[in-house]
């Protein structure tokens, strides 16, 4: 079973994110969630998950960061991105760094599973 680490600094995100997904049908058991930066970077090097939702802007650090120092320890998982900004500089920054996904907020049920 894959693992998926969710990562958002709003609690009724981390919540429905939970629960919009029926995770175990798609092979995936939650591991964690974290709701800052710092936290999020330390779940992802001592847990790997395979898949970590990730927002953009949390407290402590940003999301791009996060996947940025990530790649540098050889962490090899996937990155999806979600965030209330569709601001394309994010985007373009989130992908150089190795995110397979950009999805903006709200999350629709049918673009995450597709992602």
């Amino acid at each position: 079973m894959y693992t998926v680490l969710i990562a958002d600094d709003e609690a009724n995100i981390r919540e429905g994110l939970k629960y919009i997904i029926d995770w175990e049908a798609m092979g995936f058991s939650i591991c964690g969630e974290t709701s800052n930066g710092e936290d999020t970077l330390k779940a992802i090097l001592q847990t790997e998950p395979n898949l970590v939702l990730l927002d953009i802007l949390m407290p402590k650090m940003y999301g791009t960061d996060i996947i940025r120092i990530a790649r540098e320890h050889d962490y090899k998982g996937m990155f999806i991105i979600l965030s209330g900004y569709s601001d394309f500089t994010y985007a373009q920054t989130a992908i150089r760094y190795g995110a397979s996904f950009y999805l903006t907020k709200p999350i629709e049920e049918e673009e995450l599973f597709k992602a």
